[in-house]
């Protein structure tokens, strides 16, 4: 009888304490490294996130500036490049040109300001286009750039137009985006008649 107690009494006996922190810390590993791949993935979302909207900004600027310049009729860029003054013609009411082509009386300009804000002003109003414009360029050893560049000739017919933006998106990592494009002006009147 005795022998079937102490069998008895082993086949009921319950999880050690050994055992018991051994899945605890089991457990626990497994928790961790899920949270950081959790974390991983949340902060390489988040620095993707901020590239994509230091792009979309500044080729939103780019595209706006195009579309507004290409139909000058008259270009000026400052002599550092960090800002065009530009004058546009004159349109009737179905949306053309008036002939001969006019200026519309309105003094237009946009320009790079020292807080590294893109603007466009007109007569009345003025309108941010891009933040955090940096004027030295990192993909050539943060040599200095000029936004502006009139093309060749003594006639302004084309402009390069460059903007380098940036932004820190996850604990001081920056992340920095370059738009360029040449602008053909439509509009500048022939000088040989």
């Amino acid at each position: 009888m005795k022998q079937r107690r102490a069998l008895k009494n082993r086949t009921r006996r319950g999880v050690t304490l050994v055992e018991t922190m051994f899945s605890v810390g089991m457990t626990s590993v497994v928790m961790l490294a899920a949270l950081s791949l959790l974390v991983f993935g949340l902060v390489s979302w988040t620095r993707g996130q901020g590239r994509i909207d230091v792009e979309w900004a500044s080729q939103a600027a780019v595209r706006t500036i195009s579309k507004e310049i290409r139909e000058a009729m008259a270009v000026t860029v400052d002599a550092d490049g960090r800002g065009v003054t530009y004058r546009l013609p004159q349109y009737t009411a179905g949306g053309g040109y008036v002939i001969p082509m006019t200026w519309d009386g309105i003094s237009r300009r946009i320009e790079i300001t020292n807080d590294g804000r893109c603007v466009m002003y007109g007569t009345g109003y003025s309108m941010t286009l891009c933040n955090n414009v940096i004027l030295t360029d990192p993909r050539a050893s943060n040599a200095a750039y000029r936004p502006f560049v009139p093309g060749s000739g003594t006639v302004t017919r084309s402009i390069n137009l460059m903007l380098v933006t940036r932004a820190n998106v996850d604990r001081g990592q920056i992340v920095t985006n370059r738009s360029r494009e040449t602008i053909f002006l439509r509009n500048i009147p022939d000088l040989y008649r």
